[in-house]
């Protein structure tokens, strides 16, 4: 329960016409009804200023309707529900108005004083209409009626809309609803493609007359979330973005009538074409402020995985990746759309590694995951158009584009080395699409695609020797590796299985078969070949080596990430994979002694190590490693694995991106960015939204399986997108996407227990192992309850 204090405000309203209908004397806030901690809706009406507004509030939001000249001057969010609204978070930099625009561009926005009516005033849902709103109120061209509404625990208020244009328009050439946001981002996510700026150093704006999908802005302390639930088709969009402190960075058109000179592209802006007497719009939007830099608007009120993570995951996914998106049209090319992904957000129209894109080696596998557990349908079909778009280019054996510059497809990386990477994750990537989403239909329609591209690193393994003879490093592609190397062989030994499973949901148990018996073969190869022992590389007997040549040389720089790779995917044995993990935690820069989340490798690549003298990479950390290291964490297990998961990667990872939003490219060897690197980048946001989801929380959909496994939590609650995960050793309830059935193993549970597992098509018992792992199988069209059972 929360004790509430009204205070009444000044509400001297004799130049007002109010219907008092149900007004209660004027102060509308009521305890009753509160429900499980969240705050009734509320209405209240009193004076800002000189402004008489009426406002609105429910815990989660605070909307302020000024009266006087009909216009929204506040929306706060509070994500936590507990009802604080300071005037410095509020979402909008200048007050949501009705405007029209003149032919020499002067705005108009100044109503006069509508008329004010109290639609609902309940505990569950508070209402007010005001008629009469104009842009002009001593000579108004356009009238229109708003109706704002705000129901309990909502995250979002609505906003709906209903006009005219009236009087002279002669010398109009649009008119439009206009507001400035706090954030400094802006997305914008139509159905042609995602399109989004940031700072621009003067301020610019975007026109489309597309269907738009959703529209947010985050970033400097706020978030802001508009969802259309009914809309003209053909009326105009506008996306603005300013320098910082101008005072915004971002804002938002909706333009009833009119239309900018130039559209689908940055710039200037400017209107043509006079208005037309008699023309009228009706809209309905949702939008949901937050004091947090994500938006808010899905989420659920209810449990959740904890703030901190929450805030880390949503700023992730939808910050970094989505901003990298360029599928619209003229988002790389003039006059062209292609489904392309950067590896920055664009911040005054410029990117890192300008005019280059789709990069798999990793970095887009990273991006895209994050797309993909978003949880959001747009997102992820967004990232299947940009799987699909360098799928489109694979040579005749298989190889995939190693990037694209411009439109055009180039089959080496910057370094001009040939690298196994591009195939590998690339492939990864898809079937991490499938997985997710459940769209088996896509996967089964693909799959000749995926089987060519996989041939081609296939076609590199050395039946003879049993491992992979690589031309090129697997993921760092300035570093000098080749021939028999333990990161792309590591990484193609669990690449097979991964391959297998796909086959297997497929219904070719042969071919699957025979993928993982060569991943064994290969496993075996590269623990008796590549593994340090006397006389091998550096020796030691704790590490893999970089490579060894066909004469039998060696080279070894102590590689963190193909040794990580290979304890990932379970090449070593228990003391073996513990070995690895000690010599790397002893490294002078690996993350347990402070450094960047994970450093590239013990021994420095020198110029004569790297093509054509680059040492950009030698003394760095990155996300791709942090998220290898992170898995084989899990894979050793135990309180010290667990410890540097927790402390090392993820707690400065978290901190950073919270702090910031958006990161830069790389880590360094003193655990803070190296600010001399790309920023705005993807990789680091992307890893933290992987990680939280892959291995703390443990939700890993598969093909034909739901693995639920979490690291470090014993319990929580996970409604992100569309997966919803309640846990905990007394039972579960699961609603995942996909249907058909799934093997589900369940880590956590308590040891030796019966459980009823039960959903729409009946129950069942099962019994947990001594471990306390349960496994079932079960169709996941609907929800499913696994509870424990008490009786004997």
């Amino acid at each position: 329960q929360h004790n509430t204090t009204v205070t009444t405000h000044n509400t001297r309203t004799a130049s007002r016409n109010w219907h008092m209908s149900g007004m209660r004397g004027l102060i509308l806030a009521t305890l009753v009804g509160v429900v499980a901690g969240i705050l009734p809706a509320q209405l209240e009406l009193g004076k800002v200023g000189d402004a008489t507004v009426v406002t609105l509030s429910n815990g989660f939001v605070q909307v302020q309707v000024d009266t006087t000249l009909g216009q929204l001057v506040s929306a706060i969010g509070d994500f936590s529900g507990e009802g604080h609204f300071p005037p410095a978070s509020n979402a909008l930099a200048t007050p949501w108005a009705l405007e029209s625009v003149s032919l020499v561009g002067i705005v108009a926005r100044h109503s006069g004083v509508p008329t004010v009516t109290v639609l609902s005033n309940t505990s569950d849902v508070v209402s007010v209409k005001l008629a009469g709103i104009s842009d002009n109120g001593a000579n108004p061209s356009a009238l229109e009626d708003w109706v704002v509404t705000l129901n309990k625990g909502a995250r979002g208020f609505e906003l709906n809309v209903t006009g005219k244009i009236t009087g002279k328009t002669a010398l109009v050439v649009a008119v439009q609803h206009s507001s400035a946001f706090a954030a400094q981002s802006i997305y914008g996510l139509f159905d042609r493609g995602a399109v989004q700026q940031m700072l621009c150093k003067t301020p610019q704006m975007f026109g489309s007359v597309d269907r738009l999908a959703s529209l947010y802005a985050l970033g400097g302390g706020t978030a802001i979330e508009l969802l259309r639930t009914t809309a003209a088709i053909g009326q105009q969009t506008v996306l603005l973005s300013s320098p910082k402190g101008f005072p915004q960075g971002s804002g938002f058109r909706d333009v009833h009538v009119g239309e900018l000179v130039a559209q689908d592209v940055w710039g200037d802006g400017g209107y043509k074409t006079a208005v037309k007497q008699g023309l009228t719009w009706s809209k309905s939007t949702v939008i949901a402020p937050n004091n947090m830099n994500f938006p808010s608007l899905n989420l659920t009120t209810g449990p959740n995985i904890p703030v901190d993570d929450l805030e880390s995951y949503m700023t992730g996914a939808y910050g970094s990746s989505p901003g990298a998106l360029c599928t619209y049209d003229n988002e790389v090319v003039p006059g062209k759309r292609v489904a392309q992904i950067a590896t920055s957000v664009s911040q005054n129209s410029d990117r890192g590694y300008r005019g280059t894109y789709n990069y798999f080696d990793p970095d887009n596998f990273i991006s895209l995951a994050s797309l993909i557990y978003s949880g959001n349908a747009y997102l992820q079909e967004q990232a299947r158009l940009v799987l699909e778009r360098s799928g489109a280019f694979l040579k005749p054996n298989g190889q995939l584009p190693h990037h694209f510059e411009g439109d055009q497809p180039t089959y080496l990386a910057l370094s001009g080395a040939t690298q196994t990477g591009p195939n590998t994750f690339w492939v990864k990537s898809a079937l991490m699409y499938a997985k997710a989403t459940g769209n088996v239909q896509w996967l089964r329609g693909y799959m000749p695609t995926l089987r060519l591209a996989a041939s081609y690193c296939f076609d590199l393994i050395d039946s003879k020797v049993g491992l992979l003879n690589a031309p090129g490093s697997l993921m760092i592609d300035v570093f000098i590796r080749n021939n028999y190397t333990s990161d792309s062989n590591a990484m193609m030994t669990g690449f097979l299985r991964d391959f297998a499973d796909a086959e297997e949901a497929l219904g070719n148990v042969t071919g699957a078969a025979a993928l993982r018996a060569l991943s064994q073969t290969m496993a075996n190869a590269i623990n008796a070949k590549l593994w340090a022992l006397p006389g091998t590389g550096l020796g030691g007997d704790d590490h893999y080596v970089t490579q060894v040549n066909p004469d039998g040389s060696t080279r070894d720089f102590v590689d963190y990430d193909s040794n990580l790779i290979a304890v990932a995917h379970r090449i070593p044995d228990a003391d073996r994979a513990v070995k690895v993990l000690t010599r790397i935690d002893k490294g002078h820069c690996a993350a347990a002694q402070g450094g960047g989340p994970q450093y590239v490798s013990e021994r420095y690549y020198g110029p004569g190590d790297t093509t054509h003298g680059n040492i950009g990479d030698s003394a760095c950390a990155m996300g791709r490693i942090a998220y290898f290291d992170s898995h084989a964490r899990k894979v050793v297990g135990g309180p010290i694995s667990l410890a540097i998961f927790n402390n090392a990667t993820m707690a400065p990872l978290q901190r950073d991106l919270k702090k910031y939003t958006w990161l830069h490219e790389r880590y360094g060897c003193d655990g803070q960015q190296q600010t001399n690197r790309t920023p705005n980048y993807f990789e680091y946001p992307a890893t933290v939204v992987m990680l939280l989801r892959e291995l703390r929380y443990g939700i890993n959909l598969g093909h034909q399986t739901v693995e639920i496994s979490p690291f470090g939590p014993t319990a929580y609650n996970f409604h992100i997108g569309d997966v919803h995960v309640d846990y905990s050793s007394s039972g579960c309830t699961f609603n995942l996407p996909g249907t058909g059935t799934r093997h589900f193993t369940v880590d956590g549970m308590k040891p030796s227990s019966k459980y009823t597992v039960s959903s729409c098509q009946g129950s069942s018992f099962v019994m947990s192992s001594d471990a306390g792992v349960v496994t079932f199988d079960q169709d996941i069209s609907c929800s499913i309850f696994l509870k424990l059972d008490s009786t004997k």
